[in-house]
């Protein structure tokens, strides 16, 4: 059942009182939230008490029909500059830099049906600028078939509430609905937040290059909703407060870029290196929790009862153990924090990466599932998630939480979900545009759709099977010295309190078939070889980690190269 939250309705009340235009009047994100806060409403809302717990007002989700497609219109104008769409989708094609942007396009967004834009629809009738496209994604910008992001203008209003179109096109989940899966899930599972979903036709008229060529299908995509201000607001969490997205974040301090706003040194390209600031200025509580979580003469328990919600963080963990989404360590999470609370709380973000079988590899890269991404070692590069791990109630907590959410992820309630989607998705892919860019066999798609409810089990049997292993390290960067090569790497732990040992292991090729020298029972983190003893040129080498039951583990390192991961090793040269 779905809960009621307060605070919404709340603050709904007043934002309907007389002389409030928040609901009234479009405006833009910043603009509507001052508008939505000013005045004597402003005191209101810093009045109410924010819970310790994560609570989230799920009314929100009941506008939305999860099995629905919306046909959105998309036209791009011709630009003042010479931009055209077709630069848009190929900028990355020479441009390796991610880092870069193409700039962004006019264009008109509008809402129809099958057959067009309808004028008693969102913006059906416009034919001037309403809006801007660009692309979205990390790396599905280097996929065939695009990501967009769409920005309303001002004057275009709210579509469905919001301000910005995320539409995914998922070109690496050829089941097309693994975040969307995921993010209905989280609607019903407590101490957690989930985001709006939307299955989307997208219908592009490409004005850009002053042809028009009418609207071309772009096949079918998920709308997800943007972490915003007002994504905060409608979930009746505090549009205040701070909320970070994770970009390459493991729980350290770093001093060098995270910094309060007044330090004269404060540079928010690099902070946001590390942590993106999506509202928010005043980062006093993030430095007073890393501070905290660095500071190992606290206990672990007593920082997460201070800045953490202890149920958000094992949902948080659990979830992404029982749905596979090993693609959370550094990245893939936002971090909350309310504007009164030194609190801060995790919310889920981009799952299609989630409920993969081991034994379906098709649309994957090969080598992408590693020894140590199955379970809590995935997160064992964090300072956070090690410190928290290593004691053994919360390794019991954890394995509670997982048996509590097993409760709610079960075969028959995925079935319901994935059913439901079923005609929608199923039509899409086996017709262009869909089609061309599906990533496995159409005749296999049945199969490996329904093979979606079994994920949870085998990820839980994965997580109690590797319990037992040693826990990954990373390599460090081999040291040539005069006449000798010094190979040195992290401590690994036991759960158990095994005692362990290393084994290094170097070869003349990158898949370890011609390994040349081996070195076992090594009890020391670091050893050396003489370079006479070493193949001149390219070479690659590896530890694996052995608990004295046999067990074994790889370390975190990996090289991709010609489609491939490689697991577990790095590169290194010895001079001639």
């Amino acid at each position: 059942m779905r809960r009621k939250n307060n605070i919404f309705w709340l603050l709904c009340l007043i934002l309907l009182m007389p002389g409030c235009s928040y609901l009234a009047q479009p405006a833009a994100e910043d603009q509507e939230y001052k508008e939505a806060v000013a005045g004597s409403t402003q005191d209101i809302v810093n009045s109410i008490p924010y819970s310790d717990r994560l609570v989230e007002d799920r009314k929100v989700y009941e506008q939305d029909d999860d099995s629905s497609v919306v046909h959105l219109y998309l036209t791009v104008l011709e630009q003042e500059e010479e931009h055209t769409f077709y630069d848009l989708n190929h900028f990355y094609d020479m441009q390796q830099d991610l880092t870069l942007n193409p700039q962004p396009l006019k264009a008109i967004i509008q809402e129809g049906d099958e057959n067009g834009p309808s004028p008693d629809m969102f913006q059906g009738d416009q034919e001037l600028a309403n809006s801007t496209v660009e692309l979205r994604g990390n790396t599905t910008r280097l996929a065939r078939q695009k990501s967009y992001q769409i920005k309303l203008e001002e004057q275009a209003g709210l579509w469905k509430g919001q301000t910005i179109l995320n539409l995914n096109k998922h070109p690496y989940d050829y089941t097309r609905v693994r975040n969307k899966l995921s993010f209905d899930y989280f609607e019903e599972i407590p101490d957690f937040t989930s985001m709006r979903t939307q299955f989307v036709k997208l219908y592009v008229k490409d004005l850009s290059e002053g042809k028009d060529t009418g609207f071309t299908d772009y096949g079918l995509y998920t709308h997800i909703e943007q972490p915003n201000k007002r994504f905060l607001f409608s979930h009746g969490l505090d549009p205040n407060g701070n909320l970070y997205k994770a970009n390459f974040f493991e729980f350290f301090r770093y001093p060098d870029h995270i910094k309060l706003a007044d330090d004269p040194e404060y540079d928010k390209a690099k902070f946001e290196e590390v942590l993106q600031i999506r509202t928010g200025e005043d980062h006093t509580n993030l430095i007073e929790m890393l501070e905290a979580v660095n500071d190992y003469s606290k206990n672990i328990n007593d920082v997460i009862e201070e800045y953490f919600d202890r149920d958000n963080y094992l949902t948080w963990m659990a979830v992404n153990i029982l749905m596979g989404n090993t693609d959370t360590t550094t990245q893939n999470f936002f971090l909350y924090n309310p504007i009164n609370a030194k609190k801060f709380y995790f919310l889920p973000w981009d799952y299609d990466d989630a409920w993969k079988l081991e034994a379906n590899n098709e649309g994957t890269d090969a080598g992408d599932v590693t020894k140590w991404n199955r379970g809590i070692s995935n997160y064992w590069g964090s300072v956070l998630h090690q410190r928290f791990l290593k004691n053994p109630d919360n390794l019991e907590a954890i394995e509670e939480k997982i048996s509590e959410l097993l409760e709610i992820i079960t075969p028959e309630r995925t079935q319901e979900l994935i059913d439901s989607y079923y005609p929608i998705v199923s039509s899409a892919v086996r017709q262009n545009p869909d089609l061309a860019g599906l990533s496995v066999r159409v005749e296999t798609f049945d199969g490996l759709y329904q093979d979606l409810i079994y994920a949870p089990e085998e990820k839980s049997s994965l997580f109690y099977e590797n319990m037992d292993n040693p826990m990954p390290v990373f390599l460090g960067d081999p040291e040539q010295m005069k006449d000798q090569m010094k190979f040195t790497w992290g401590t690994s732990y036991d759960l158990q309190g095994d005692e362990l040992t290393y084994t290094l292991e170097i070869s003349k090729t990158i898949d370890f078939t011609e390994i040349y020298y081996s070195k076992k029972d090594i009890e020391k983190t670091e050893f050396t070889i003489p370079l006479k003893g070493l193949r001149k040129g390219e070479n690659y080498w590896r530890i694996i980690i052995t608990d004295e039951k046999g067990n074994t583990q790889e370390a975190f390192d990996r090289i991709y190269r010609n489609d491939i991961f490689y697991n577990g090793l790095k590169e290194f040269f010895v001079d001639g």
